[in-house]
């Protein structure tokens, strides 16, 4: 296992931005910046040996700011949406800054640079969040862990402790094709996703507090293979409010021992295989990146409508105005902790 560094430009208000590389003995690389702990390339030979790129991204500093799409990034403090951006917390209303339209979506971690250090095999990227930011309480003090394993896997650690009563949901967005990150729609992607419910959501994503079990014919159910394409354009509202899968899957059994999901391309051969200690995933089949303002992605490639997939591992949408789901409530002398690991193979 080796780490280098190496520039990767600045931001607009002149901080540097350093790009850290993360190779195994067998070849595979992940790079991490330190801006937004954004995973902008991360590379894995396909069954021909070949390297392949299986993450969307931008080449420099200047398309994440402008971007719109979150590729790769570290989203916080709460990941996915909150409806009205405002909650009730111990009785207070909590008033956050709207970011989409009236309600809020993931927050600001994602444009921030974080202190960066290499401790023995891993990549570790450290921060405050300001009591105040974004509208959230507290001050947060955030560690993130990113490991290449010689088993190829990325592996994601995420701890944070507070000074103050807040919520936090953590994730990480990339978008990955598994045929390579310029190789068009994603649709033949063939996953399997150990979840048998999701919560039904709106049309601003919003969930309903519907807990929606899937039955073998519903077109929300992969819990056995099928290709991401087969039933996106299904007749189902659930689809048309989001032009395809935008959804918080509720797994059935979270683990770091056995997949909560698997995909694997026919192109390539290249499998991935999902770990997590989180409760839930948000499958996202990347339903709007042709809208992104930056109009291309790294090395010029251009993608199209489901040019990707997400498999964001986190807490339900909205659990803060949602008291029955799972509590996102960190308390000052609590410690958040969750694992992601991300393993990559060749299908035989």
């Amino acid at each position: 296992m080796s780490i280098t560094s190496s520039p990767f430009g600045v931001t607009a208000a002149g901080v540097p931005v350093t790009a850290y590389t993360l190779t195994n003995r067998h070849g595979c690389k992940a790079v991490v910046l330190d801006y937004g702990g954004v995973v902008q390339s991360l590379i894995v030979p396909d069954r021909e040996g070949t390297p392949t790129d299986v993450v969307l991204g931008y080449d420099s500093v200047a398309d994440y700011e402008r971007g719109s799409c979150y590729y790769g990034a570290f989203v916080g403090r709460y990941a996915n949406r909150i409806a009205d951006s405002r909650f009730l917390l111990d009785g207070r209303e909590v008033q956050l800054i709207p970011n989409e339209g009236r309600n809020h979506l993931h927050g600001n971690f994602c444009f921030e640079v974080y202190d960066a250090a290499v401790e023995g095999d891993s990549l570790v990227l450290r921060r405050t969040s300001p009591d105040g930011e974004d509208g959230y309480p507290g001050a947060v003090t955030l560690k993130l862990t990113y490991t290449l394993t010689e088993e190829d896997g990325l592996v994601l650690d995420y701890q944070a402790s507070a000074d103050q009563t807040t919520v936090i949901n953590l994730t990480n967005h990339s978008y990955f094709n598994l045929s390579g990150h310029a190789s068009g729609a994603a649709l033949d992607t063939v996953l399997q996703l150990n979840a048998s419910r999701i919560t039904e959501a709106d049309s601003e994503s919003i969930p309903t507090g519907v807990i929606r079990s899937l039955s073998p014919e519903d077109p929300f159910n992969f819990t056995v293979p099928k290709a991401i394409g087969r039933d996106i354009e299904a007749d189902d509202p659930q689809l048309r409010f989001g032009n395809g899968y935008d959804h918080n899957y509720i797994l059935d059994l979270p683990s770091l021992e056995t997949p909560v999901a698997t995909a694997v391309s026919p192109r390539t051969g290249i499998l991935m295989d999902v770990y997590t200690t989180q409760p839930a995933v948000q499958f996202y089949s990347a339903n709007f990146v042709q809208d992104d303002p930056v109009g291309h992605g790294e090395g010029g490639a251009v993608y199209p409508e489901r040019g990707g997939f997400c498999l964001e591992t986190q807490h339900y949408p909205d659990s803060p105005n949602r008291p029955e789901f799972p509590s996102t409530v960190l308390r000052p002398g609590e410690v958040y902790h969750q694992v992601t690991e991300y393993r990559f193979s060749v299908s035989e």
